[in-house]
């Protein structure tokens, strides 16, 4: 559905909110809600499909006012100081997102760059004892890679307020620039899209879900599967795990199995189940069966996470080989080769 210009719940806000943060910065977003707004939000996230541009601007902009007006730790009285507005977010973004604000009067001048990390480890540890507020302003600019590794290096307690204060940047106070120079050189960049904003619906969901860890994946798809079958049925439809190789014929777990290393095939069938390593060896010849049979009983006990990462690499090598057109994935039916 699109979201047109109304009186919108709470939970409605949150979801315009997560879909424009992006599915890195929403899962740490899903971690601190309570199971009944996260059924509530997800449902509404696989609904949405685009809002227009102007409702996701009071969205962001009431969200800032909340903010400043329970913490005034977070902004100076100045905070809607044209020079600061248009320093911390350049100019077309600037107008985009503060436009439609009273007592809001943006001036013409240039945005302003810092100086962009060339090790995020040494970051990581500049930022843990950093406001929150400085560390949102590292974040935001940094490559997707980058801010998963530095957002799970700090502290699990402010991980959710960076997130929030990284979508509601205003300013950038002059002496923050001083003690960022030396880890950070980075452009601030504005986004003016026109119209409506195109959200992903249930196929943005599923790609969010996807990339989070298994515990996290089973326990939201339990809850959604009974709060709402239907929706969660078709979520599915979008997702694809490792163990759905199981569906895959032998001739499509071969051309997979062409795409990947041993190592990384055999880390990955660790923890499963052995109908699906047999799924697996019998793509495989004879000889190549016996070595991946001997690898796995010879392997050490190996870390949850590791193998969850193995798995997930494959999974992305076979949704290549479906973008490609290599491999048609039908759900509930067997995949076949085109």
């Amino acid at each position: 559905m699109e979201i047109r210009n109304q009186k919108l719940t709470g939970i409605e806000k949150l979801a315009i909110l997560m879909n424009v943060l992006g599915k890195e910065t929403s899962i740490e977003f899903m971690k601190e809600m309570k199971d009944s707004d996260l059924r509530s939000v997800l449902k509404v996230m696989g609904s949405m499909k685009k809002a227009p541009m102007t409702l996701i601007n009071e969205v962001l902009t009431e969200f800032l006012e909340k903010l400043s007006e329970k913490d005034v730790m977070i902004f100076e009285e100045n905070f809607t100081d044209p020079e600061m507005i248009l320093k911390g977010l350049g100019e077309k973004r600037a107008h985009q997102i503060f436009g439609s604000m009273k007592n809001v009067n943006l001036l013409e001048r240039k945005g302003m760059t810092v100086l962009e990390t060339v090790d995020t480890k040494k970051l990581a540890e500049f930022l843990q004892n950093e406001h929150p507020q400085t560390i949102a302003l590292v974040v935001v600019h940094m490559e997707t890679e980058k801010q998963i590794k530095t957002l799970k290096s700090l502290p699990e307690a402010i991980r959710a307020e960076v997130v929030i204060r990284m979508a509601n940047l205003v300013y950038v106070e002059p002496q923050k620039i001083a003690e960022l120079d030396d880890f950070l050189k980075v452009e601030l960049l504005g986004k003016n899209k026109g119209g409506g904003s195109q959200f992903g619906g249930v196929a943005a969901v599923a790609d969010l879900i996807n990339n989070l860890d298994q515990k996290t994946m089973n326990s939201i798809m339990s809850r959604m599967e009974d709060n709402d079958p239907e929706l969660s049925d078709e979520i599915k439809l979008y997702m694809f795990s490792f163990a759905d190789i199981i569906k895959i014929d032998v001739r499509g777990v071969q051309t997979i199995l062409r795409e990947i290393d041993n190592s990384k095939l055999t880390l990955a069938l660790k923890s499963s189940t052995d109908e699906l390593k047999e799924k697996i060896m019998s793509a495989m010849s004879e000889r190549a069966a016996a070595m991946l049979k001997d690898d796995l009983e010879a392997m050490s006990p190996q870390k949850v996470s590791e193998v969850e990462k193995a798995q997930k690499e494959i999974v992305a090598v076979i949704q290549r080989l479906e973008k490609e057109g290599k491999l048609v994935i039908s759900a509930g039916e067997d995949s076949e080769l085109v």
